[in-house]
């Protein structure tokens, strides 16, 4: 039974993992405007949402964080500070001087991948200390739902339902016998 139970937590726990992520990729297209630090309130963003943030990069305590043969370049916004971390997967030019709107997926520090080694990168090699309402953009992470995210969601439902009913709901029949007489 204990062994049933968990294996069904471990289906649910595939399915709750995958449903933020799936919110962010149905939601709206259009991306709320970030102006300037006072547009980053937990009440506003309390989770992944698609943005547009103005701002001026610095790259003053940029770096490149290698993880699985990626590079990702993260750096901050002038007026935002540590507040607003960036990352991008583009290599950084000198254009990148001239932007001045940034669009992404914005979500609290936090629960961005990673974060714990990026604040470790930004406080011991850097000395720039992230504070806990800071928040992450992912650049060019734009709302577009794919068939496999939905599939496995919808797939993860259904074993989970169909192991409920196998596990817990469904009565095994007593055998049948049958006498002659």
């Amino acid at each position: 039974g204990l062994a049933k139970a968990a294996f069904l937590a471990f289906v649910a726990l595939f399915a709750l993992l995958q449903i933020p992520e799936l919110r962010y990729d149905l939601g709206p297209r259009t991306p709320a405007e970030v102006s300037g630090p006072a547009d980053l309130a937990p009440r506003r963003f309390p989770t992944a949402a698609f943005v547009a943030v103005r701002g001026v990069p610095t790259f003053e305590h940029a770096f490149v964080y290698r993880r699985y043969g990626l590079d990702h370049t993260y750096f901050q916004l002038e007026a935002y500070g540590t507040r607003l971390v960036v990352r991008t997967y583009e290599k950084v030019t000198d254009e990148w001087h001239d932007l001045d709107r940034f669009l992404g997926r914005l979500q609290p520090f936090a629960r961005q991948p990673f974060s714990y080694h990026v604040r470790d990168i930004l406080r011991d090699r850097m000395g720039v200390e992230i504070p806990p309402d800071a928040y992450f953009l992912a650049l060019d992470d734009v709302p577009r739902p794919s068939g496999w995210q939905v599939g496995g969601v919808i797939f993860s439902a259904l074993l989970w339902g169909l192991l409920l009913y196998l596990f817990f709901l469904r009565r095994p029949r007593a055998p049948v016998t049958v006498t002659r007489g």
